[in-house]
């Protein structure tokens, strides 16, 4: 066993089925989420410790927050709770430096258990089809995801989830992982301004 990882099983770091059930079993656009979250978060924590340096309070919580809501749509539920505890931390005017620290440990294992799966899954995310989309379809989707987000209406987590891959491939991964990250942590309005910005 790697001495370097924590203990904690390997379900707990990445539940993959956890993170399939949240994308309606798409596994091609899951592969590719986790690609862009590496990309995105594996530098999270020292871009939080960077921030809280510069006494830049409000986007190292912001770094947190979103964070938060991108691990937990991939199932990364202990990198998830922890960033949750940075960002109570930070808001509360504590001090989060041990915090980040253990965030980073979890963070690097959780990572390392999406390079394997990766290296596992080989470039399978890249070959699978695109489907074909209905333009009317789509702006009605749309139209009833912005309505929900505006009203504060959880169905909209629902909505993301169940419309998964027609979202994906219309907005591209990267925006539609922000959408479904923020509306996964309840962050409505972050989530309706990404999606406004695509209108």
């Amino acid at each position: 066993m790697n001495k370097l990882l924590s203990s904690a099983p390997i379900r707990q770091r990445l539940d993959i089925e956890e993170g399939l059930d949240r994308l309606m079993g798409e596994r091609a656009l899951y592969l590719q989420i986790l690609r862009r979250f590496l990309q995105d978060y594996r530098d999270s924590c020292e871009r939080i410790q960077s921030l809280l340096a510069q006494q830049l309070d409000a986007k190292a919580q912001l770094a947190a927050h979103s964070l938060k809501g991108s691990a937990g749509l991939i199932g990364a539920q202990l990198v998830h709770d922890q960033a949750v505890l940075v960002e109570n931390a930070i808001a509360d005017g504590a001090d989060p430096a041990a915090l980040v620290e253990q965030l980073a440990v979890l963070l690097r294992e959780t990572c390392g258990s999406i390079d394997d799966l990766l290296r596992e899954h080989g470039d399978k995310a890249a070959s699978s089809e695109t489907p074909a989309i209905d333009p009317a379809q789509l702006r009605a989707l749309i139209e009833e995801l912005v309505g929900l987000l505006r009203e504060g209406d959880g169905a909209a987590i629902d909505l993301v989830e169940k419309s998964a891959t027609i979202l994906a491939t219309a907005l591209g991964v990267p925006t539609f992982q922000m959408i479904a990250a923020a509306t996964h942590a309840f962050d409505f309005e972050t989530a309706l301004d990404v999606l406004e910005m695509e209108l």
